[in-house]
């Protein structure tokens, strides 16, 4: 009897009014649990009494330590861990990502995708964008970063000319071009120029290849064969 006097007396509270609380009888919303029972008889609950409520609202919000959630979960806490989702895949260091349909899985945190080329060759640069032999395939399309580095031996010492270099999806003509140009004016009497850059592009997927040029200021121009100086790096960004 006193089972159904209690289920009664809250379906009367809950038809009368459109709000339950439990432990408190100054619900916030359409379900308030106040678990250690310090909410106050009137007014808003303090910081330090939601921290232990949970509610939901007219909206369909649930709020764990708020009264006042904004959207479909919301969680106040104030220290560090207030979400724990165990389902078997969680792991140190793990992130937690979902699939197309949104449902949520712990995964290991992928390594970072760095593309080294192979080194180019020792060749004759000529005025036309010649494929010098470096060149690395990208299977992960998006934006990467491009750190090309050539250096070219001239003679005489000190002739001076322009050196421009671009990465192109064909070893023989430029196509699909990364970049409108990346173009340099070395001078001064060394034998040799280094150029080391950085750029950002979107790359799809395919074998890029570094094509070289110059402008007709030297008597000859010549590649070295080293990764170092004649090759480039890609570096996928998050």
């Amino acid at each position: 009897m006193k089972n159904v006097i209690v289920l009664s007396i809250l379906l009367f509270s809950a038809i009368a009014f459109g709000q339950i609380g439990v432990n408190t009888e100054n619900p916030q919303g359409i379900l308030h649990i106040d678990g250690a029972k310090d909410n106050p008889a009137t007014g808003i609950p303090s910081t330090a009494q939601q921290a232990n409520d949970v509610l939901i609202n007219s909206s369909g919000n649930l709020g764990i330590g708020t009264t006042t959630p904004s959207n479909k979960v919301d969680i106040t806490k104030t220290i560090p861990g207030a979400v724990k989702i165990t389902d078997g895949t969680q792991g140190n260091n793990k992130i937690f990502v979902s699939d197309a349909n949104g449902t949520g899985t712990w995964r290991n945190t992928s390594p970072a995708v760095v593309i080294e080329s192979n080194a180019g060759d020792l060749r004759t640069v000529g005025t036309t964008a010649t494929y010098l032999g470096a060149s690395a395939t990208v299977t992960i399309p998006g934006y990467y970063a491009i750190s090309p580095r050539f250096i070219g031996d001239k003679n005489p010492a000190n002739c001076s000319s322009l050196v421009a270099y671009n990465l192109s999806t064909s070893s023989t003509t430029p196509t699909n071009l990364v970049y409108p140009v990346d173009a340099h004016f070395p001078g001064g009497t060394s034998s040799f120029d280094f150029i080391y850059s950085s750029s950002i592009a979107y790359l799809n997927t395919g074998t890029y290849y570094m094509l070289v040029r110059r402008g007709g200021g030297c008597t000859t121009y010549t590649s070295r064969n080293n990764i170092g100086q004649n090759g480039f790096t890609l570096v996928l960004l998050k």
